[in-house]
């Protein structure tokens, strides 16, 4: 029998009093999470003790053995070394040894209840005392260099086949499998030392009876399992594993959405000309080796240069250009490899979009980039090794925080050589905090990034390094991408011209002038061939417009001649238009595609027709939008940040379309969720009651509860309560549309099964309080002040009172709607509501209709406010267990 210990990047350690050093100097060297480091610690040297006795065993009888324990010292040093960087790893790990010392047979204790003394002539003559030991030293010292493997990046020429132990199907089991295995040996290990140190002469037959099933259970554990089920059994459990870390993860933005839209609008045979720049091709062209990946000092040291910024105004087109990366770095990676054995470097890649509201926080590209390398890597055994670790005794329930999907993504960069493409930096909600986050990956990998961004964006000082050009930045001008820009334009033209959308005079010669005013901003020109394509405009009015390209000069004009077209549009087409603007701008959250698509076609004070020629599926907005808004399978956005900027700056004056006067905006849709909570939804119960807890309220008397009953999983929802919404100087001051969350960005989450034939009712349920609220708040400048006066229609002033009114006087609807609150664990709040309403109805004259249906409306909704919030407060952790006993209580008017 014979052990080897002996792995890459790994130091001999001379004695566990230097390994005990060496631990302790690891630990201090950390900046961040020495207390977890320290804790650890001691479980590594509690680990290493119990180790200690079993090598001076080894070397007793095997005296060749005597360099085994200083090369098994030096292991566990590097596991803690290589572990500690990435924390959630770390403690996984721990974990683990922890569980083997456990595990361990104590042999000073078996030693002292020995019946009769073991002299050393024994010791040396005999293996069977020691065979239970070497099984155990080999066994942890194997399981240590796979840990080790696991945390650094070997390559593909150096597999693990240096113990006897493990066949090569064995080695394709997860961590987690292979563990349980481990540990199922090292108790029968156990056991079979104890019989051994614990029987007499007379009971030799006995002993080497136990001896051989020991031996035979060990062996039979070693040998192969072959067959095609079995091998399909083991894939479907790895394919499980892959879906809890996903789960776990909780990566619901849509990262290739932007990737895949902008690579069906790409012009063929653009932007080649970025591909052959010099710093790119610098930047690119380095080769991975895994000695750079795994040398720590070098990886801090020089990880400036593995960082590329590329920076361009607005419009330039860098959403493409960085798809031309993605495809350039993916098409490429064969050719970046220093020889065979070594691995191709992958890419992955996040586009942030300002019009993607909900998916513009570091947090979400760290997830979407954590998702795509596991995805990527999901048969590659370092990676389904570090899965497996990660989901082992994890809650089904728990998600990933900040600091473990970070710590996660690093470890897969340093497993894997891996470009990082990232688009839209300056549109991030914390734009700091990514660059935080990308020297502490490229300081843990050999990973290169580059990032796009506008060149406003400030890089921090640690970019720069004393004595060198860093940082690289690739600064684009509009002279960039003129030629590229102009050929799109020219061929697109042309193609127009040919169909007949100029007519049959046109001078040709008028499309190379016009392209000519580009100024190298695809934007522009993009904008500029949606609006000529629009079949509102006839031949003539084509032609006249490129007659007079000054009147075309700059986005804004562009904008403004498509709002100008917009208002030729039918009424109901318009209101369409303003309702889909709306909901981008200032919805809460995004709902889902079906969501999306019944808000859009709500209209307020009425049941909606799901069919026929007034219903309008998502698929149409583009079209009645001008192409301002743009419809991919997973999102309906606006085609860029600019539109919706440009939407909120425009005058009501000036075009219908403007989203300048907020509160209006959100009247109208607090008027849209309240009506479909009026007339659209069943007025029944969503759920199945529970009798148990039914029992308990009819039997039991009510405990008041003094906590929020926003409930501790409220985060689920991805909305916040009135409660608990920020003040109303926060409102003001916060950026506008649906990005006013403080931290990452809310994902929704997956649709419970009892509304999914509701996907509106979410929305609808949990903003409409919180719309109304904006909507009623006074605006903070005079202007605005103004612009809410202004309208002399109290349809158009009060557009939710009569959809709010029918609401209060269906108790069924009402039910409905606090079951549903309560479903989605944010329970309905509407006191913040009462005083704003009052303030409206002490402005309104009392003897018009408008009037006298606000003072019974504010009636409804104090008695409203006051049920709910003695439900809340009396009966909270019951309706919380069944929210459908909502429907037993009669307690206030508004419910039944």
């Amino acid at each position: 029998m014979t052990l080897s210990t002996n792995a890459p990047y790994t130091l001999p350690c001379a004695s566990l009093a230097l390994l005990a050093e060496d631990l302790s100097a690891a630990s201090r060297r950390s900046k961040n999470h020495r207390g977890t480091l320290t804790i650890c610690e001691e479980k590594y040297l509690a680990f290493a003790r119990r180790m200690d006795i079993f090598f001076d065993l080894i070397a007793a009888a095997i005296p060749s053995s005597s360099a085994w324990h200083c090369n098994f010292w030096g292991l566990i040093c590097a596991v803690f070394k290589a572990a500690g960087t990435y924390v959630i790893v770390f403690e996984k790990v721990t974990e683990l040894l922890e569980s083997v010392t456990h595990l361990m047979p104590d042999y000073k204790q078996l030693l002292a209840a020995r019946t009769r003394p073991l002299d050393l002539e024994e010791r040396r003559g005999s293996e069977t005392y020691f065979e239970p030991v070497l099984h155990v030293v080999t066994d942890v010292a194997q399981f240590l260099r796979e840990l080790q493997e696991m945390l650094t990046r070997t390559s593909h020429g150096d597999p693990l086949r240096h113990n006897r132990l493990f066949s090569p199907t064995y080695l394709w089991r997860p961590l987690d499998s292979r563990f349980a295995q481990l540990e199922a040996r090292l108790v029968r290990n156990k056991e079979w030392l104890e019989k051994e140190l614990g029987g007499t002469e007379t009971e030799y037959a006995i002993t080497e009876k136990y001896r051989a099933e020991c031996r035979e259970f060990l062996d039979k554990q070693s040998q192969a399992q072959e067959g095609e089920e079995l091998g399909l059994q083991r894939m479907a459990k790895r394919m499980r594993r892959i879906d809890r870390i996903k789960t776990w993860l909780d990566s619901n933005c849509s990262y290739r959405d932007i990737y895949e839209h902008r690579l069906r609008q790409r012009h063929p045979n653009t932007c080649a000309w970025f591909l052959d720049n010099e710093k790119y091709c610098r930047w690119r062209n380095i080769p991975f080796d895994d000695e750079s990946a795994n040398d720590t000092d070098r990886l801090e040291n020089h990880w400036q240069h593995r960082v590329l910024f590329v920076q361009a105004e607005s419009g330039f087109g860098k959403s493409y250009l960085s798809g031309i990366v993605v495809d350039d770095l993916s098409s490429e990676a064969g050719n970046l490899s220093i020889d065979d054995e070594t691995e191709s470097p992958s890419t992955a890649f996040y586009h942030f979009s300002a019009a993607h509201s909900y998916c513009i926080h570091p947090d979400d590209a760290l997830r979407a980039l954590t998702d795509q390398l596991i995805y990527t890597h999901r048969h590659d055994r370092s990676t389904l090794d570090a899965v497996s670790l990660l989901v082992r005794k994890t809650p089904t329930h728990e998600k990933a925080t900040p600091d473990d999907v970070l710590s996660t993504l690093a470890l897969l960069l340093r497993q894997h050589p891996t470009f990082l493409v990232i688009d839209g930096i300056d549109e991030c909600s914390d734009v700091e905090l990514l660059l935080r986050y990308i020297p502490t990956l490229c300081r843990k990998s050999d990973t290169r990034v580059v990032l796009f961004g506008r060149p406003h964006v400030r890089i921090p000082n640690e970019y720069h390094k004393w004595a060198s050009d860093a940082p690289h930045v690739i600064s684009l001008g509009s002279g960039s991408n003129k030629h590229d820009v102009e050929a799109y334009i020219i061929e697109n033209l042309h193609e127009l011209a040919d169909q007949g959308y100029f007519g049959i005079s046109m001078d040709r010669s008028l499309i190379t002038a016009i392209a000519q005013t580009c100024k190298g901003n695809f934007l522009w020109a993009s904008c500029l061939l949606k609006y000529l394509r629009s079949p509102v405009l006839s031949p003539d009015e084509r032609r006249a417009k490129l007659e007079k390209p000054h009147e075309l000069d700059g986005l804004e004009a562009i904008y403004a001649h498509i709002l100008a077209l917009l208002e030729f549009r039918p009424e109901g087409e318009r209101r369409f238009v303003v309702g889909v603007f709306r909901l981008l701008a200032l919805g809460i959250h995004r709902p889902c595609m079906p969501g999306f698509q019944k808000a859009i076609n709500v209209s307020p004070g009425q049941r909606t027709i799901e069919f026929g020629p007034s219903f309008t599926t998502n698929e149409a907005i583009p079209l009645l939008t001008c192409d301002l808004v743009e419809v991919t399978p997973c999102n309906v956005t606006f085609a860029h940040n600019s539109v919706r900027e440009y939407l909120q700056a425009v005058s009501p004056d000036t075009s219908s379309f403007s989203l300048q006067d907020e509160n209006l905006a959100h009247a109208h849709l607090a008027a849209v969720c309240i009506s479909f909570l009026a007339f659209d939804i069943p007025k029944r119960p969503l759920g199945p009651n529970n009798p148990h807890v039914s029992q308990l309220l009819l039997s039991s008397q009510a405990q008041s509860s003094a906590t929020s009953m926003r409930t501790i999983n409220s985060g689920d929802s991805g909305y916040k309560s009135i409660s608990s919404a920020p003040s109303i100087s926060e409102h003001r001051h916060a950026a506008p549309g649906p990005s006013n969350v403080p931290a990452s960005s809310a994902r929704p989450p997956c649709q419970p099964q009892w509304d999914a034939a509701l996907p509106f009712l979410r929305y609808a349920s949990l903003c409409w309080p919180i719309h109304l609220t904006r909507a009623l708040t006074p605006p903070l400048n005079s202007s605005s002040q103004q612009l809410q006066s202004s309208p002399s229609s109290s349809s158009q002033q009060y557009p939710w009172l009569t959809s709010l009114s029918t609401f209060l006087t269906d108790r069924a609807a009402v039910t409905t709607w606090v079951e549903a609150s309560w479903r989605y664990n944010l329970p309905p709040n509407l006191s913040r509501l009462v005083p704003l309403l009052e303030a409206v109805k002490s402005r309104t004259p009392p003897a018009t209709v408008e009037g006298r249906e606000l003072r019974w409306v504010v009636h409804g909704v104090r008695e409203l406010s006051e049920g709910l919030n003695a439900v809340r407060e009396g009966w909270g952790h019951r309706v919380r267990e069944d929210p459908g006993l909502v429907w037993g209580w009669r307690g206030g008017r508004g419910m039944i």
